[in-house]
């Protein structure tokens, strides 16, 4: 599946009146769905005319609506393609135009209302506002940032190192860190949610045994001012063998749509590798359950216990 979080809808059941598109219609020799929807996918902006198309916006709203139902069920390779072929039609017509487009595909698949989430797929439209030379003002500005935040940030990238100061003034870095897993846990002492992930995760049996063998650190980081009272304060209450630092600038480096954010970290050889986002407390707990417990698993077999001796 191309989009995590995608509805399990199929193509006929979005709407096509309305359309700036003519919709491709797949050869009856093409019978599996992934076929089906890539074909579809790969002609879709065909007619699509970039000059006129932008005078009505509910029209390409919709017409990018009902690209991003079909996404999911063709082949990731395909949607890229075509996703760069729209991007390109619109960017040689009109440059500033990039920026509505951006507009639009953040409300589709990068919300928190979106009902398909795809970082991944929402970059190249990110990527042609923030540089392309004939966007200008701030809301290329504001698309720069989000590049940053998104190429720092995406499942497959290295996350970035940063300073943060401890509950007592001193300072550490991420990179201090040297346990091959890493959980980032982003968090606000004020906000429920975050309590509540923060109390499954110090409750889980199996996390200090983890953090007791080297193979895992939790890094809370509080995104905002170090001096805050409550930081300090809360920061009693989370267990000792946690990293816990806040870090103001937090929302520059990393994608934080919803607090708790995590972050799970392949940090071998320190190179700090995104492997899951935006999940759950419990699913966080699971996936690094089900690693962990396959690296202890190894630990074990490649440095067995040694025998006892006979009496």
């Amino acid at each position: 599946m191309m989009l995590a979080g995608a509805a399990q809808l199929s193509a006929q059941e979005k709407p096509t009146e309305g359309l700036l598109v003519t919709m491709p219609v797949p050869p009856s020799s093409m019978t599996g769905l992934q076929q089906r929807s890539s074909f579809i996918i790969d002609k879709f902006w065909d007619t699509f005319n970039p000059k006129s198309s932008f005078s009505s916006l509910e029209k390409l709203d919709r017409t990018l609506d009902q690209f991003f139902s079909i996404a999911p069920y063709a082949s990731a390779d395909t949607v890229y393609a075509s996703v760069h072929k729209l991007i390109d039609k619109v960017g040689k017509a009109k440059a500033d135009n990039l920026i509505i487009l951006a507009r639009i595909a953040e409300s589709k698949i990068a919300s928190d209302t979106s009902e398909y989430i795809s970082e991944e797929l929402y970059l190249p439209f990110v990527d042609a506002v923030a540089n392309n030379k004939k966007v200008k003002g701030a809301e290329k500005a504001r698309y720069q940032a989000q590049f940053r935040q998104l190429q720092n940030s995406m499942v497959g990238k290295n996350a970035p190192d940063f300073e943060f100061t401890r509950p007592d003034g001193t300072h550490g870095r991420l990179s201090d860190v040297k346990a091959n897993n890493v959980v980032l846990f982003f968090y606000d002492p004020d906000c429920f949610d975050c309590r509540l992930a923060k109390t499954r995760l110090a409750a889980d049996i199996a996390v200090p045994t983890y953090i007791n063998a080297g193979v895992l650190s939790i890094v809370a980081i509080y995104p905002g001012d170090p001096s805050d009272p409550e930081f300090i304060e809360n920061a009693k209450e989370l267990p000792e063998n946690w990293v816990v630092g806040a870090y103001p600038d937090a929302d520059r480096l990393f994608t934080m749509r919803t607090q708790p954010q995590f972050y799970y970290l392949d940090n071998t050889d320190g190179q700090r590798v995104v492997k899951v986002k935006d999940m759950p407390v419990d699913n966080i707990i699971n996936t690094f359950n089900m690693i962990l417990n396959n690296a202890l698993q190894k630990a074990s077999t490649t440095n067995p216990a040694p025998a006892a001796e006979a009496p």
